[in-house]
């Protein structure tokens, strides 16, 4: 048989996906510390502290946001057996929107108190939901079959998993699209929306859990 060029290890997408989101999460930071300076000069330093609530509050968002994403990708990664080029290009537009998110987190923290409210929420949304709009792009040269291959340890049978992973990314996909498009006539009601959405995602292995016997019944094979 023909000797033949294989696909790279899974190991390099998640060593490449740690530094990517290690860098990001650090430059979220960068944000809160340049605000040391002027609130020091300040005779009224906690005053100032508050009066900066944009940027906190946008650093912590942005923080759950990144972090949770992380926390869901390896809980999902550890039961994908070897890549392909879909899997590998998933994965890289995945990490151009995780390195993106510091420049949505900046636009929110700017204008969240200011007339251009609607346009840090709108683009703080864009860098939310935008690996869930590039994947379903991808999905669609594959006539939304997931292209992937899933370990014999995965909890729930790998069909089911590969039935259900494209229905959760399309539902998601138009949820930020409505909430993207609600910001920009109602930016606080689309910030709520996007706040229930990040806390419904900070614990994936209890979500995953409790909706695997929902998912088997749903996705069986008839």
């Amino acid at each position: 048989m023909e000797k033949q060029f294989k696909h790279i290890s899974h190991k390099f997408i998640d060593s490449l996906s740690d530094g990517v989101f290690s860098i990001a999460l650090t430059l979220l930071g960068l944000s809160v510390v340049e605000l040391v300076p002027e609130i020091s000069k300040s005779e009224h330093f906690n005053e100032a502290i508050l009066e900066n609530w944009p940027t906190l509050f946008s650093y912590f968002l942005g923080f759950v946001v990144l972090f949770s994403t992380w926390y869901q990708y390896h809980v999902t990664s550890q039961y994908t057996e070897g890549t392909n080029a879909w899997i590998v290009w998933q994965h890289g537009l995945a990490m151009a929107w995780v390195a993106l998110m510091p420049f949505g987190v900046a636009l929110l923290a700017q204008n969240l108190d200011t007339p251009n409210r609607k346009w840090g929420v709108f683009y703080f949304g864009i860098c939310l939901f935008g690996n869930y709009w590039t994947t379903m792009i991808l999905a669609a040269f594959t006539k939304f079959q997931w292209p992937v291959t899933w370990t014999e340890d995965l909890p729930t049978p790998p069909e089911i998993f590969r039935r259900a992973a494209p229905f959760f990314m399309a539902v998601t996909s138009v949820l930020g699209l409505f909430l993207v498009a609600l910001s920009l006539v109602f930016p606080w009601a689309a910030l709520i929306g996007y706040g229930l959405y990040v806390s419904s995602n900070i614990a994936p292995v209890r979500t995953l859990n409790r909706f695997k016997p929902r998912l088997e019944r749903m996705f069986a094979p008839k």
